[in-house]
C-alpha cells in the first residue's frame, strides 16, 4: 500500500471490534429465535467484508514493503488466531453432546464434526443428502461452523491470488496497485454473479461456499482503494472527537442498512442473491466511515462495551451454536427466559475462551514457537479432533443399537413410505397410492403433507375393503392452501408444491371420490388472509369434486425429539420419563390456525372440520409417551403410527358423527 493510505487504517480500530459486536449480536439474536431479528443471519456478511478488508491490508503491507508474502508464517498466524479456541469448542460440545443428549440424538447432531475440525463443513453442508424426516439434522450442533469454513478457504486461496494481481500488474503497467485493484474487481464481479446464479439453480451452494461469497472478501479488500479516492483523500482526517457531520451521514447510513436487514430479512428470502448487498454496503460504508477517524475520535461503533464484545465475538461466535441446540434438544423454548440464560451461558463461556485460550495462543508465548512446529501442531489437533469425531460417532451408533429402551414402543412409521409414496421435493407428477380393490364401489382419499397424512393407518381401517379403497395423494412440505411459499429446506420458492397441487385438483376432478380427507402442518408461515384465502379457493375446488371432505388441522409439535428424550433416562423409571419429557401451551401455537380452518369451511355444506388434537395433546399436555407406553411422536412433530393406530375406534366415531353411519364401513 502506498503512502497514500491513511496511516491509521492498519493500526487498532476500536469501531472495527464495535462493527464486530454488531454482527455477533444479530446472528446470536436470530439464532436464539427471537422474531423481531429474523435477519439477524446478515451478521456473517458483515464478518466477511471485514475478513476481506482486513486481511487484505495485513498482505497488502507486506507486499508493498517486501514484494512478497510469507506464505507459511501467513498460514501459521492464523492457525494461531482460530484454531485453538475452534478445537476447544469442539471437544466440549462432544462432551457435553454425549453428556446430556441420548446417544440417538448425539449420533445425529455430531455428525458433521469431522468436517468442522477441518474446516470443510461448509462442502459438507452442502452435499449431505437431505432426509425430509431427519429433524434432528437440522439441529447439527456445528452447523454454525460453515462460515468458518468459507472464512478459512478465504485464507489459503486469497494471498496467491493477491500475489498473481501484485506481480501481474507489476508487469503490464508497472503499478502493482492497479494490478490489484482490478484484480479485486474482476474476483467481486465474477463471485457476485455466481452467486446470482447460484441463488436459484443451487441454493444451498449459493449460500455456503466460498466462491460464492467470495465477492464480499473482495469488496472488504476494495475498500482500502476506495478511501484513497480523489475525494475521500482529500478530506483531512478529523481531528475532534466528535465525528464530522459527513462521517455521521455515512456511517449512519451504513448501520441502518445493516440494521434494516436484520429486522427485514427472514428465512423466506432467497439468499444471498441481491438482498445480500445491503448488509454487505452496509457493512462497507460502516467501514469507510471509521476510516475517516482519528484515532480517538469517540462514535456509538466505539463505545467500550461494543468493543469489549467484538474483542469476543469469535469465542461467543463459535459457543452460541452448541449452548442454544443443546437447550432447544432438552425442551427450552424459543424467545424465553431460558433462550435469554441460554445465551447469557454462551457469553459466559466465551468470556473463558477469550481469556485462557484466545488471548494465550494468539498474543501470549504459546504458540511463539518454528513456523513448521506451529504448522505440524495444527496439523495434529486437526487429526486428532477428526479422530475423536469418528470414534464419537461409532460408539453412538453402537450404543442406539444396544441399549434401545427394551420397554419402549418402536418408532412406526406408516406404510406410505414404504411404498415411495411422496416423491416430495424430486418432481411434480401426481402418483396415487392405492389401497385396497381397485374396483371398489366407493374410494375415500387421503391428501396433504406429512401431517395430513399421519392418520393414514386409520383410514384404511374406517372405510374398510372391499367396499371402500383407499387412495394416498401426499407431498411433504407441500400444504394444501393455494399460495405459494418460500421453502426454506431448498432455499426456493417451492414451485414443485405448487405444480403437483394442482394437478391433484385436477386428478379430483376427474375421479370424483366419495370421501376426502385433508390438512395440513399448521406452522406455515402465512398471514391468517392467506390461511383463509388460500384453503378456501382449494375448498372450492374439492366441495365440488368430493361428495364428503374432512378438514383436519395440523396437529401440535412436542418442540423437542420425543424418542430422544426418552431414551435419556432410565426406562424403568417409568413415571419420572412421561413428567420429564412433556410440554405445555404447545396447543395454543396451533389454535388460531385451527379456528382460521374452521372459519373458511363453514360456508360449504359438504365439508366438515374434524378436530383431533385432544386425542394428541389431552389437557393442553403434549407428552413424548402416552400414560399407557405407547410412543406419541416419532420425532419432534409427526405422530407415531402406532399411536395413531390406538385411535382407530374413536376416529371412526367421530367421522360418523360427522358423515353418518351409511358413510362408513359398518365391519369393524
Amino acid at each position: 500500500m502506498t503512502g497514500k493510505a491513511r496511516s491509521h487504517e492498519l493500526g487498532f480500530r476500536p469501531d472495527l471490534q464495535g462493527l464486530r459486536a454488531i454482527a455477533v449480536l444479530l446472528v446470536v439474536l436470530d439464532h436464539a429465535g427471537f422474531s423481531a431479528f429474523s435477519g439477524g443471519f446478515v451478521g456473517v456478511d458483515i464478518f466477511f467484508v471485514l475478513s476481506g478488508y482486513l486481511i487484505t491490508a495485513l498482505l497488502l503491507r507486506q507486499l508493498n514493503a517486501t514484494g512478497r508474502i510469507h506464505l507459511l508464517e501467513f498460514y501459521a498466524r492464523r492457525l494461531r488466531r482460530l484454531l485453538p479456541a475452534l478445537a476447544v469448542m469442539l471437544a466440549g460440545t462432544f462432551g457435553l453432546a454425549v453428556w446430556l443428549l441420548s446417544s440417538f440424538e448425539a449420533e445425529a447432531q455430531l455428525r458433521s464434526g469431522a468436517y468442522a475440525a477441518t474446516w470443510t463443513s461448509n462442502i459438507y453442508f452442502v452435499f449431505a443428502q437431505i432426509d425430509y424426516f431427519d429433524d434432528l439434522a437440522a439441529r447439527d450442533l456445528f452447523l454454525h461452523t460453515w462460515s468458518l469454513g468459507v472464512e478459512e478457504q478465504f485464507y489459503l486461496v486469497w494471498p496467491v491470488l493477491l500475489i498473481c494481481f501484485f506481480n501481474l500488474g507489476r508487469r503490464l503497467r508497472g503499478d502493482t496497485d492497479q494490478g490489484i485493484f482490478w484484480g479485486l474487481v474482476a474476483i467481486a464481479t465474477s463471485s457476485f454473479l455466481l452467486s446470482l446464479y447460484w441463488s436459484f439453480a443451487s441454493p444451498r451452494a449459493a449460500f455456503f461456499m466460498m466462491l460464492a461469497r467470495m465477492w464480499q472478501f473482495a469488496l472488504g479488500g476494495l475498500l482500502l482503494f476506495i478511501c484513497r479516492t480523489r475525494v475521500l483523500a482529500a478530506l483531512p482526517a478529523n481531528p475532534h472527537p466528535r465525528a464530522s457531520p459527513l462521517v455521521r451521514a455515512i456511517l449512519g447510513t451504513g448501520l441502518a442498512l445493516i440494521l434494516f436487514s436484520a429486522i427485514y430479512l427472514d428465512k423466506t428470502v432467497a439468499y444471498p442473491g441481491l438482498w445480500a448487498l445491503m448488509p454487505s454496503i452496509g457493512a462497507a460504508l460502516t467501514i469507510v466511515a471509521g476510516s475517516l477517524h482519528a484515532r480517538g475520535t469517540r462514535g456509538l461503533l466505539t463505545h467500550r462495551g461494543l468493543v469489549w464484545l467484538g474483542d469476543r465475538s469469535y469465542s461467543l461466535y463459535l459457543w452460541h451454536w452448541p449452548v442454544l441446540i443443546l437447550g432447544l434438544s432438552l425442551g427450552v423454548e424459543e424467545e424465553s427466559v431460558q433462550t435469554v440464560s441460554l445465551v447469557l451461558c454462551a457469553l459466559l463461556f466465551a468470556i473463558f475462551s477469550y481469556r485462557y485460550v484466545e488471548l494465550p495462543f494468539w498474543k501470549g508465548g504459546v504458540m511463539d514457537r518454528p513456523l513448521e512446529r506451529v504448522l505440524l501442531s495444527g496439523a495434529l489437533v486437526m487429526l486428532t479432533l477428526v479422530a475423536v469425531s469418528v470414534h464419537v460417532d461409532r460408539l453412538m451408533h453402537t450404543r442406539v443399537i444396544a441399549e434401545r429402551p427394551p420397554g419402549f414402543s418402536k418408532i412406526t412409521v406408516p406404510e406410505i413410505y414404504r411404498k415411495s409414496c411422496d416423491a416430495w421435493i424430486a418432481h411434480a407428477r401426481v402418483e396415487p397410492c392405492v389401497f385396497g380393490p381397485a374396483d371398489a364401489p366407493r374410494t375415500v382419499v387421503l391428501l396433504g403433507d406429512s401431517i395430513g397424512v399421519q392418520w393414514f393407518s386409520a383410514v384404511p381401517e374406517i372405510f374398510r375393503a372391499p367396499e371402500w379403497r383407499t387412495v394416498v395423494l401426499t407431498k411433504s412440505s407441500c400444504p394444501m392452501v393455494d399460495e405459494d411459499f418460500f421453502y426454506t429446506r431448498i432455499g426456493a420458492i417451492y414451485e414443485v408444491c405448487a405444480e403437483w397441487r394442482e394437478g391433484v385438483l385436477n386428478w379430483l376432478d376427474r375421479e370424483r371420490p366419495d370421501v376426502l380427507i385433508f390438512g395440513s402442518f399448521a406452522g406455515y408461515e402465512f398471514s391468517a388472509e392467506q390461511w383463509h384465502e388460500g384453503t378456501r379457493r382449494i375448498l372450492d375446488r374439492v366441495s365440488e369434486a368430493a361428495d364428503s371432505v374432512i378438514l383436519i388441522p395440523g396437529t401440535p409439535s412436542l418442540g423437542f425429539h420425543g424418542p430422544g428424550c426418552l431414551m435419556r433416562g432410565d426406562p424403568s423409571r417409568h413415571e419420572l420419563l412421561l413428567d420429564r419429557c412433556k410440554a405445555q401451551g404447545r396447543t395454543a401455537l396451533v389454535r388460531p390456525n385451527e379456528r382460521l380452518l374452521e372459519q373458511a369451511a363453514e360456508p360449504y355444506a359438504n365439508v366438515h372440520f374434524a378436530n383431533f388434537n385432544d386425542l394428541v395433546c389431552p389437557d393442553d399436555v403434549c407428552a413424548a409417551m402416552s400414560e399407557t407406553g405407547i410412543l406419541v411422536f416419532r420425532d419432534n412433530q409427526h405422530l407415531n403410527d402406532s399411536f395413531v393406530k390406538m385411535w382407530v375406534p374413536v376416529l371412526r366415531q367421530r367421522l360418523v358423527d360427522h358423515l353418518g353411519e351409511s358413510n362408513v364401513s359398518t365391519s369393524r
